[in-house]
């Protein structure tokens, strides 16, 4: 029996042997980190760590937290950024045992946060947007322990740059995902980041409504749209998505009153002009041909428009151009009719004078139009790109055939010559 007896004491003793070791390595890693001897301090927690019982000790962790965090500043390890390490292990830590050294615990945890946020953003800006996000993650995963009071007896301004940088990450995770392509993910981070007075910013309600629209969500699309413009009513991007969206929805009568609505509060503005000339034209001739009892007043209203914006913005290729197409469309239409005539008659010879005069006409008043986007754009024909070469092009075009028509043939000819240039 007393053989026994002593089989398991010797037992138990040595089963006690391996903890003690490894508490040895925690011990002697702690004296080497305070003389600062960082490459045996590294060695002799990782032996410590390497023993599961001892890698769950709380003291064991809080060394090692101490330990990598203290390797970042070293620059034989720093560019391997041990932090990363000591970080993981500091969340364990506050995470099992969170009163435990908790003032050198909840400093550890900042740094690591802002450590990650400086890192994230580094991803972010290039485009490395998983990396980015799983760096931010660990940013609000810090900001939030405790129910977000994990920090809360730190002094203010900290706790106000804690709260910042949270924001922060949240705003970076969303805009990571939303520009990988991925809107059910950039959806909900949107809406979190929308509803934190800190980062409430009129380009997070610009990535929204722009995902609710790529989702074809019309309903939420217009209800973000509308919070939006209340809460930043003279953002321009928000008040021209609010107008794409009424564009895009056919809702023309909502449209230009928000247009006119507008363009009181600026009258300055000749986008808004501008705006509302192509609302009236596109109103007063839809695409499906069907023009409404009114179109003559709604052109009349398109052509005030336009008058309005070149007179704001006269050097405006874009607007001349237009403002030209509004009458050389309008003539295009009766040179049709006039083709359609097939007979010799009186009647049709009155018919054909009466629409030859309004078409000659109408290219009459769009070509001052059209040569004054030519004079704008000619001197900088071999660098135009974009919408202005589009522009360009379609301005010779549309002179090319007016001279034709008027008979100006060497004005014709150097506007088909410049043509031919650019194909």
């Amino acid at each position: 029996m007393k053989m026994k007896k002593a089989i398991l004491i010797a037992a138990a003793v040595g089963m006690t042997l391996p903890g003690i070791a490894q508490d040895k390595f925690v011990v002697s890693a702690n004296l080497a980190l305070k003389s600062q001897n960082y490459d045996e301090a590294k060695t002799e927690i990782d032996k410590a760590m390497a023993n599961p019982e001892t890698s769950e000790k709380p003291k064991a962790m809080f060394a090692k937290a101490q330990i990598y965090f203290s390797l970042q500043n070293v620059e034989k390890y720093k560019g391997s950024n041990p932090y990363k390490e000591g970080l993981k292990t500091t969340i364990k830590l506050a995470e099992t045992k969170p009163d435990y050294e908790k003032s050198t615990v909840d400093q550890m945890l900042i740094l690591g946060g802002f450590l990650s946020y400086n890192e994230g953003v580094k991803a972010y800006n290039e485009k490395k947007y998983t990396e980015s996000v799983e760096l931010m993650k660990t940013v609000t995963k810090i900001g939030e322990m405790g129910g977000g009071k994990r920090f809360e007896k730190q002094p203010p301004n900290m706790m106000k740059q804690m709260d910042t940088v949270v924001a922060d990450a949240y705003l970076t995770m969303a805009n990571s995902v939303y520009y990988a392509g991925n809107m059910d993910e950039a959806i909900p981070l949107l809406i979190k980041v929308k509803s934190n007075p800190i980062r409430r910013i009129p380009s997070v309600y610009e990535c929204l409504i722009d995902a609710y629209s790529r989702q074809k969500n019309s309903a939420q699309e217009l209800a973000t749209i509308e919070e939006a413009r209340k809460i930043f009513p003279n953002d321009v991007t928000l008040r021209n998505y609010e107008l794409n969206y009424y564009i895009k929805a056919g809702k023309m009568d909502e449209l230009i009153k928000r247009l006119e609505d507008a363009a009181s509060k600026e009258p300055n503005n000749s986008d808004i002009q501008f705006n509302i000339a192509t609302t009236y034209l596109s109103m007063a001739s839809p695409k499906d041909g069907k023009k409404p009892a009114n179109s003559a007043e709604l052109f009349t209203k398109s052509e005030e428009a336009f008058v309005r914006a070149i007179k704001i913005a006269p050097e405006n290729s874009g607007f001349n151009y237009n403002f030209g197409a509004l009458y050389f469309n309008q003539a295009t239409d009766y040179n049709d009719q006039i083709n359609a005539i097939t007979g010799s008659s009186k009647a049709d010879q009155e018919k054909y004078e009466s629409l030859k005069a309004k078409r000659d006409g109408l290219f009459a008043k769009a070509t001052p139009y059209f040569e004054k986007s030519y004079s704008i754009l000619n001197p900088t024909e071999s660098t135009l790109k974009g919408e202005d070469l589009k522009t360009y092009k379609s301005t010779l075009t549309a002179l090319n055939r007016i001279y034709v028509l008027q008979s100006k043939l060497d004005k014709a000819a150097d506007m088909k010559r410049r043509l031919d240039l650019l194909k």
